[in-house]
């Protein structure tokens, strides 16, 4: 039996993790930055205890990395960003042929109402100066409705677990490509090819078609890292 300090320890670096982890995903620690202990214990207001057993988790994640014993945010490379993508290819071309095999009719049927509500707001965004952020974090939002039922169709909760580690590693990036111009519109393109695929149960046109929507990503991620002249 678990004691009651064992949980409150095990409760204390968790939420720790998901406060840095969040930190991370916000860019308020961005790649590069190196962070300390003390550093994140003073931000966040908690014991170095929990900072540091969270550390070592996102280390495994691949979110932080040591370079010389010093801790960083992990500032990923062209290389490893080309890496992860041809990972994301294999996986999530299983994951929507799982999706046809293994989804329900009530599934089916709401994907299929996520995929018009993912076009109407695209359709309906105003665009306007003042309003990128709000509808770039609704855009997001429903984007990971989708994807995540899609998951859920698939009864594949390991694999779902590693696709998103994979997608933490470049969730900065991706914010960064949808404020490219027109780029929620081919999105939206892309999108509906794989869906409608699944929604047809057509297995191979819906693997030919998460790939095709990952590799243009993949061009794209590589096109932006090496603008801003990412590490090879």
């Amino acid at each position: 039996m678990i004691s009651a300090e064992k949980k409150s320890a095990k409760k204390a670096w968790e939420d720790a993790y998901l406060r840095i982890e969040q930190l991370i995903l916000d860019s308020r620690l961005v790649p590069g930055d190196y962070i300390t202990e003390n550093s994140l214990a003073e931000q966040l207001g908690i014991s170095r205890t929990p900072i540091r057993d969270a550390i070592k988790k996102l280390e495994e994640k691949g979110l932080i990395v040591s370079i010389n014993g010093r801790k960083r945010i992990h500032l990923l490379t062209i290389h490893e960003m080309s890496e992860v993508f041809d990972i994301k290819i294999c996986l999530e071309k299983q994951v929507v042929r799982w999706a046809i095999e293994r989804g329900c009719p009530e599934e089916f049927e709401e994907l299929g109402v996520l995929m018009g509500e993912m076009r109407n707001f695209v359709l309906n965004s105003s665009h306007a100066a003042g309003n990128e952020e709000d509808e770039l974090q609704q855009w997001l939002e429903i984007d990971r409705r989708l994807h995540q039922l899609i998951f859920y169709m698939a009864r594949a909760p390991k694999t779902e677990s590693i696709i998103q580690t994979l997608n933490m590693q470049w969730h900065r990036l991706k914010i960064g490509s949808l404020t490219l111009e027109g780029r929620m519109k081919r999105s939206i393109h892309e999108h509906e090819k794989f869906v409608r695929a699944i929604l047809d149960k057509k297995p191979d046109e819906a693997e030919q078609s998460m790939q095709m929507h990952l590799q243009t990503i993949k061009n794209e991620m590589i096109k932006l890292m090496t603008l801003f002249q990412y590490p090879a």
